[in-house]
């Protein structure tokens, strides 16, 4: 946890707030959304195909497409949370309709020289969603969130010049409200910096997060199938990234003391990123065999262009020390938000997949079913961090971010499995699960996310239209603050999103 502070301090020193290591993970760990049909299965379409999510998963299976079809499918997602944080449970819920998946493909079943049929696509796909909510509360005599910002006074040794124009979306504000204050030798001159939160006595935290926005990728996929044994696929993928947060901390006195300089502060945090980049993906598929299927796919880093912007505003009441004062970055930043142009290179991703179709014993050629898995390695320490700058400060800065993500971060597997059955007529049934991994090094920390799912499906020659349900319990930790002197305290969540799918597509 060291680094990550130090990443802290040096991103407010350096320009005006830094990203964190975290930041990584809202890229890399999640269970990515698909077509209704895709999501039923648990996300196991690696060796499937013919499904418009083969072009952000596996693009060889563009190459079972023979005809054109368009499609488009929203869903609603509900989010519930639970909290507990120094040994108080607390509950948050969330909710929003999203536009899920939209897109086109054009196959072509008439031969061309070694090509048996082939399919270009355009889909665009919402693959992550970012609307929760996060709030918790509790008593702690152990830190205070004002410690880090006397931290990184003492750490910078600032002078008070410095204190009160430097730190712009941090340590100013609390210095000018006098949440930190200086502290005096002998002889009345300035030797170093104090907190007034009185820590020994307690104090009530209360943290309250909403985020919204989604990852979404914008994909231009080609499929071939040479003699319906070898299916080969390529798509060219531009990453979406629109995030918002808005984070209210606040801290009170936990006793009824009027006179111990301190009633309470509070920091009210608007924060926004928007990102567009560039990557790839590629696959393969081999039908040895009718019934049998194997995939592999390898997904390269998406390179992201980041553009961010922050405001923070403070409040401290501090009794008769100074009574209350309010200070604002917009303030000390001639009334603009706070402005940082990054780039980020996500995780290299590979994907083993493999899929078996049964028949009844009285129709062996006509395929009753099938089971599908994948298997899914993801390079969470590998995601990086560049400056869009040149000067020496920033790529120092950037260093010490990846330097700090391959310390706290590791790479780990993730596992996917579905299955379809055949009813009698059109209808279909479809269920799945899926297990992601801790992207964390650390053990203390539990987290994963695991996704159940089911749907149906009901298919004509010329339309089709798809029911799905999901949910996605995860586990994980949230810092409302992160000290450099002090085991960090943190509340662990318990989550679960329950997402609801309807995919309608047309083919001609």
């Amino acid at each position: 946890m060291k680094k990550i502070f130090l990443l802290i301090l040096m991103g407010s020193s350096l320009t005006m707030y830094a990203q964190e290591p975290d930041d990584a993970l809202r890229l890399s760990w999640f269970a990515p959304n698909g077509t209704p049909r895709s999501n039923a299965l648990g996300g196991a379409m690696g060796s499937l195909g013919g499904d418009l999510s083969s072009n952000h998963i596996n693009p060889a299976g563009l190459g079972f497409y023979k005809s054109s079809e368009l499609f488009f499918a929203p869903s609603f997602t509900r989010n519930s949370n639970d909290f507990n944080y120094l040994s108080r449970t607390t509950t948050s819920r969330d909710s929003k309709t999203n536009f899920g998946t939209i897109g086109l493909v054009f196959g072509e079943g008439k031969r061309k020289n070694n090509w048996t049929s082939t399919a270009f696509s355009i889909t665009y796909n919402q693959i992550a969603d970012y609307s929760n909510h996060h709030s918790f509360s509790g008593r702690n005599n152990f830190s205070s969130y004002s410690e880090k910002y006397l931290e990184e006074l003492v750490n910078d040794q600032a002078d008070t010049l410095s204190a009160l124009n430097n730190y712009i979306f941090g340590s100013s504000l609390a210095f000018r409200t006098y949440l930190v204050d200086t502290t005096a030798d002998a002889s009345g001159a300035v030797n170093g910096y104090q907190s007034l939160v009185p820590i020994s006595t307690g104090v009530l935290q209360d943290y309250n997060s909403t985020t919204s926005g989604g990852y979404n990728e914008l994909a231009f996929g080609w499929g071939g199938n040479m003699e319906d044994k070898l299916y080969l696929g390529a798509s060219l993928i531009m990453p979406m990234i629109n995030y918002s947060r808005n984070t209210t901390y606040i801290e009170t006195d936990a006793t009824n003391n009027v006179n111990n300089n301190f009633a309470g502060f509070g920091v009210i945090e608007n924060f926004s990123s928007r990102g567009w980049g560039l990557g790839a993906k590629l696959g393969v598929i081999y039908k040895p065999e009718s019934f049998l299927r194997f995939g592999l796919s390898f997904h390269t880093p998406q390179v992201i262009s980041f553009r961010d912007n922050i405001s923070v505003d403070m409040t401290t009441n501090t009794e008769s020390y100074a009574g209350t004062l309010s200070a604002s970055s917009g303030e000390l930043n001639d009334g603009f938000a706070g402005l940082r142009e990054y780039t980020i290179a996500t995780p290299t991703k590979a994907i083993i997949s493999g899929s078996y179709f049964f028949a009844a014993p009285n129709k062996p050629t006509q395929p009753l079913g099938f089971i599908s898995a994948d298997i899914e390695w993801v390079n969470y320490a590998g995601t990086r961090f560049y400056a869009n700058t040149y000067d020496q400060a920033s790529t120092n800065y950037y260093n010490l971010i990846n330097s700090t993500i391959r310390s706290i971060y590791k790479n780990n597997f993730n596992v996917k499995v579905g299955s379809e059955l055949k009813l009698n007529g059109n209808w279909m049934i479809r269920a799945g699960a899926g297990y992601y991994g801790s992207p964390y090094k650390d053990e203390e920390i539990k987290a994963s996310q695991i996704t159940m799912s089911g749907g149906i499906g009901y298919r004509t020659n010329r339309q089709f239209i798809d029911f799905t349900l999901v949910n996605t319990a995860v586990r994980d930790a949230i810092f409302p603050y992160r000290l450099n002197d002090k085991p960090n305290t943190y509340a662990s969540l318990r989550g679960n999103r329950l997402m609801f799918s309807i995919g309608y597509g047309i083919r001609f």
